[in-house]
């Protein structure tokens, strides 16, 4: 059974059993304001009723099932959840690709943490499972502009370029890796976590799509891709557009300015 089907289910017991709480709540409410008032007459027959008010709220409680269901392996790989966002995704027009245990709604990667019955979409974790709250969040990202900072990235790119350039010794301005470069800007123990290769490909790719191809020095920024990465068996970055059409990414250059 589908994750939404099953809280659907859970929902009646628990409209019911809510019901019943705020019902009693009201009852022990008049029989208090009769007993601050002093109210005498009818202490009683308000005492009962609240009494039996609480009893339907246990009933009410007992009547809502144990909610068995696991997280774990509904957030695998091979779970349901991808199939029921895609479902949801497509309902409300928004597409959602899959690469590698990773989601693709752009501009957004949304990763699945079964060990945490999470998602995080970002770098932000949410708590929430049911596709159609995921899907809905997705849509709304998606309508805002990517927060990307490409004139930034370029200079951050271009140092970690140069200290590739300077481990390896290179005089040369040559195309190189742009998984090598990924590895010189997450040399701190777990920042690759906090910043995954996926996440450095989709700032390569905003970069790529902002028009921006020169550092504020005047070096020439070029992205080559397919014969590059051949010649240098540089790793694909793969990166899913809005239209769902796959950008590859292998290697970055950097000319000199008058080069």
């Amino acid at each position: 059974m589908a994750l939404a089907d099953l809280l659907n289910a859970q929902e009646k017991p628990i409209r019911e059993w809510l019901d019943a709480a705020k019902k009693h709540v009201a009852a022990v409410q008049k029989l208090q304001k009769a007993t601050e008032d002093g109210i005498v007459r009818d202490l009683e027959r308000l005492r009962l009723a609240a009494q039996a008010s609480a009893e339907t709220l246990a009933e009410r409680a007992s009547a809502c099932p144990e909610f068995d269901f696991d997280a774990n392996a509904y957030l695998q790989s091979d779970g349901e959840f991808l199939s029921e966002l895609r479902a949801e995704a497509e309902r409300i027009g928004l597409t959602v690709h899959e690469r590698d245990g990773t989601i693709f709604s752009y501009p957004v990667l949304v990763r699945r943490e079964p060990d945490l019955a999470a998602v995080r979409v970002d770098k932000v974790l949410h708590f929430t499972l049911r596709p159609s709250v995921i899907a809905a969040a997705l849509k709304k990202i998606q309508a805002r502009e990517a927060k990307a900072r490409p004139e930034r990235f370029i200079e951050t790119l271009f140092t970690a370029y140069e200290l590739l350039r300077a481990k390896e010794n290179l005089a040369s301005w040559i195309d190189l890796p742009l998984s090598q470069v990924y590895e010189i800007l997450t040399l701190l123990p777990g920042s690759e976590k906090e910043y995954t290769l996926l996440d450095f490909t989709r700032d390569v790719y905003f970069l790529d799509t902002s028009g921006i191809t020169e550092t504020k020095k005047g070096y020439e920024l070029s992205l080559p891709a397919s014969t590059a990465s051949r010649e240098r068996k540089a790793k694909l970055l793969p990166f899913v557009d809005r239209q769902g059409r796959e950008k590859l990414y292998a290697t970055v250059k950097f000319t000199p300015p008058g080069d």
